[in-house]
């Protein structure tokens, strides 16, 4: 966070007003501005204090991960002991939590944006989910709220209403709720406010989808493979992360043959999904389905303005989807037959393992993360040699 920030040096009611009526250095976040400032009005510029408000709603947000998770598996595993439930929702919370994927957003004061709409995001997703068991519309009007706060913190938070439909269809898929037609209408109005927000937006010369200053269309589609599998791979294994990650090439520039394999890699992820989706296992569908729509707007197939072709900390809400899809895959295997139980004893310790890994790295990432010059650092030896073995022109 900048400490001159202009909302920090001057709070006067005119300029809190311009901040909810007008973008801001290309994005849209009041409430974060007010999040500030309720921070600089109890403790001033104490860095301290807004780490320790970032920590704060990140514990908030693995508590609403485990409320939308265990009442989501309520409604879907009818039949399933209590135990196991409980341990599989407990499981993606604390990957949620501790994955090194998520340092970045916590850590890095400027990214409270992130926490914040995922604040409202994963609110909404409990109230939704509450919806679907009660029928109790304060419910649906509550989500509606938690939409219209999220997008008030970031504009990522546009993507709401697809969460909204992919829970639609799981409980569909599960018999527990039909597509008719009122489930069609009473999402309406959460497109209709999206639609009208991009148009806001495009009034602000934002989100305009120019492709005469991009790059091209089949450039973008490598692009969008990459950063699909690069996220997957670093969810898998969360090595050499660094807060910026560049694109391979600038514009005008051809792509090295090499890329159009992560282009074949990602045909592979799609044919993957549908295969989940034709043998009826329809949480890890879910769990992918859930990662792939929270990382769209960030997957540069539409050229939207980003000068990095991934981050971690766009990956801080889809890391649930990826969870939920590896807690499966835990549990899957130990239901072979050839898993003794002192076998299943030898994988619980593994990932318990794994899990202490996750929160050694986290601890050295995060005092990586003392300020600009360390992070920036990293990233100048990591690209180091590349800049010394690059040709000259």
């Amino acid at each position: 966070m900048d400490v001159a920030d202009p909302i920090l040096l001057d709070q006067s009611r005119e300029n809190i007003w311009y901040y909810f009526t007008h973008f801001d250095r290309g994005q849209y976040f009041p409430l974060n501005q007010l999040y500030y400032i309720g921070i600089y009005q109890l403790f001033e510029f104490d860095p301290a204090a807004f780490h320790t408000g970032s920590l704060l709603l990140h514990l908030i947000n693995a508590g609403l991960v485990f409320g939308v998770i265990w009442k989501l598996f309520e409604i879907l595993s009818k039949g399933v002991k209590i135990r196991l439930r409980m341990w599989s929702t407990i499981l993606i919370t604390v990957i949620f939590a501790i994955h090194p994927l998520q340092v970045e957003a916590v850590a890095w004061i400027s990214a409270s944006k992130v926490l914040l709409y995922s604040t409202f995001t994963l609110a909404g997703l409990l109230t939704y989910v509450y919806y679907k068991r009660s029928g109790k519309y304060l419910l649906l009007i509550l989500t509606f709220l938690c939409y219209v706060l999220g997008l008030m913190s970031k504009e990522q938070a546009i993507i709401f209403p697809l969460n909204l439909l992919l829970i639609d269809f799981v409980l569909h898929t599960f018999h527990k709720v039909r597509f008719t037609r009122k489930v069609i209408l009473e999402k309406l109005p959460f497109f209709l406010l999206a639609l009208l927000f991009w148009y806001w937006s495009m009034e602000n010369n934002l989100g305009v989808l120019d492709v005469t200053d991009a790059y091209p269309s089949g450039q973008r589609l490598v692009f969008g493979s990459y950063s699909l599998v690069i996220y997957l791979f670093r969810f898998l294994v969360p090595v050499q992360l660094l807060y910026f990650y560049g694109f391979p090439i600038v514009e005008g520039e051809s792509i090295a043959p090499f890329y159009y394999i992560y282009v074949l890699m990602a045909i592979l992820f799609v044919i993957y999904l549908i295969d989940l989706y034709r043998h009826r296992s329809f949480i890890p569908f879910f769990g992918l389905l859930f990662f792939l729509i929270n990382i769209l707007l960030v997957l540069h197939i539409l050229p939207m303005p980003r000068t990095m072709i991934t981050a971690d900390r766009y990956m801080y809400v889809s890391v649930i989807g990826l969870a939920i899809w590896a807690v499966w895959g835990l549990y899957r295997v130990m239901q072979l037959r050839a898993f003794t139980n002192r076998r299943r004893y030898g994988l619980w310790a593994g990932v318990t393992l794994i899990l202490i890994g996750y929160i050694t790295y986290s601890n050295v990432l995060t005092r990586k993360w003392e300020n600009s010059d360390t992070i920036k650092q990293e990233v100048r030896e990591y690209l180091q040699p590349a800049l010394i073995n690059k040709p000259e022109e």
